[in-house]
């Protein structure tokens, strides 16, 4: 079933808001993967690469946008751990 509708949108952002945890994140990633299967038609990047090329515009543009209140700092610790969640992704399945 193909849904392409800002409610649509409006949902898959409601989920990310609801991320506190690792294991939030993990059923949140699985969800993603889940609406590519079912939206192909609607999401904008067709390819790993293009969904990784427009994920790292996202974060360059997420620094212009001003953080909320209690926001985590940013540590080289954190980066790492992200960037090592990347690409261990690559090579595992």
């Amino acid at each position: 079933m193909l849904i392409n509708t800002p409610e649509h949108t409006d949902a898959m952002y409601q989920l990310a808001l609801k991320v506190r945890t690792q294991r939030d994140l993990e059923r949140f990633l699985d969800r993603l993967a889940e609406d590519y299967e079912t939206n192909r038609q609607v999401w904008e990047n067709r390819s790993v690469p293009d969904f990784l090329t427009a994920l790292a515009d996202c974060s360059r543009r997420s620094e212009e946008v001003a953080r909320p209140a209690g926001f985590p700092r940013s540590s080289p610790e954190l980066w790492q751990y992200i960037a090592r969640l990347f690409l261990g992704a690559s090579v595992v399945r």
